[in-house]
């Protein structure tokens, strides 16, 4: 299968594991706010590249709110999930693979506080909710805490697992592929 057949596969897979996980947690009791659009926006980023990395997330994003629904606050955030793609990428520019899950957790922690910064000034901004002024938007994040401390661990466990899973598949198929180039093992094992 040639690479951007490949790629093309990855990114249908992980749309519609993205949309089926957001119909899953959303308006969960136990689990409210977690998501693996994150994840999947950076790995989408860092390992297809290009437009991939927006393409998954608008993928997820329009996928799953055709079935769910949303207001005037996607325009937040399908953007903050498009934004996280990019960080993916960028990422990627580092192409140093040393410490990759390590900083892969990282970015996605420091995306997961973007998020909430980026997505509660729309809130506050669209919504009447909350009084304008600093004191109503300092209220409104107050109000998110409980929305951020579950998105956090989620995205804790979730990025630390797609970026971990991720490069073991890369590096077991870069292996394969090396032993397939020094002809000591067959390319249809």
């Amino acid at each position: 299968m040639k690479r951007h057949q490949k790629k093309l596969l990855l990114t249908v897979a992980m749309i519609a594991v993205g949309i089926a996980s957001r119909l899953f947690f959303h308006d969960h009791p136990i689990a409210p706010n977690v998501e693996i659009v994150t994840v999947l926006s950076l790995l989408a980023g860092y390992y297809l590249g290009g437009w991939f990395a927006l393409v998954v997330p608008f993928g997820v994003m329009a996928g799953s709110d055709f079935f769910i629904g949303n207001t005037g606050i996607f325009l937040f955030t399908w953007s903050a999930y498009l934004i996280g793609g990019l960080a993916g990428y960028l990422l990627r520019s580092a192409r140093q693979r040393r410490w990759l899950t390590a900083k892969g957790v990282g970015l996605g922690l420091l995306f997961t506080l973007f998020f909430y910064l980026y997505t509660n000034f729309g809130v506050w901004l669209i919504t009447p909710w909350y009084e304008r002024g600093l004191n109503g938007l300092l209220y409104c994040y107050y109000m998110g805490l409980p929305f951020l401390k579950y998105q956090l661990v989620g995205n804790l466990i979730f990025v630390t697992a797609g970026f971990t899973i991720a490069e073991t598949i890369r590096r077991r198929v870069a292996s394969k592929e090396k032993l397939i180039q020094a002809g000591t093992v067959n390319s249809k094992q």
